[in-house]
């Protein structure tokens, strides 16, 4: 006895099925691609751009210390500034972007220091 046909709903089942997918087929707007992020424009005001900037200096100044003078006590965190959640998001989003573009010098200065493959 073959009971896996039974589990199934049997074979004459399975053809019904077949037929009637057959009609169901994925709309064309749920296959396209969603946008390019690249299309979007995000915007920080001059005022917390220049925040921005003064606090990397900051912290290339606390990660020098950390590095090249470690006996030297580090001054405290300053408690950071309350933004509004569409502010901070601009920010991270910033950051990240600065991130991705020191990496891609990075890459840039190996590839002309020879230390890398070339492309």
């Amino acid at each position: 006895m073959n009971n896996n046909n039974n589990a199934n709903g049997g074979a004459a089942n399975q053809d019904r099925d077949r037929d009637r997918d057959r009609d169901h087929q994925i709309p064309a707007h749920l296959l396209q691609h969603a946008p390019r992020p690249r299309s979007v424009t995000f915007t920080i005001s001059v005022m917390q751009l220049e925040y921005l900037y003064v606090t990397w200096a900051a912290a290339r100044n606390r990660v020098h210390q950390q590095l090249y003078q470690p006996d030297l006590p580090f001054q405290p965190y300053p408690l950071p500034p309350v933004w509004p959640d569409e502010m901070r998001a601009m920010m991270v989003l910033w950051i990240a972007r600065e991130r991705r573009i020191f990496e891609m010098e990075m890459e840039e200065l190996e590839y002309l220091l020879g230390l890398r493959g070339a492309r």
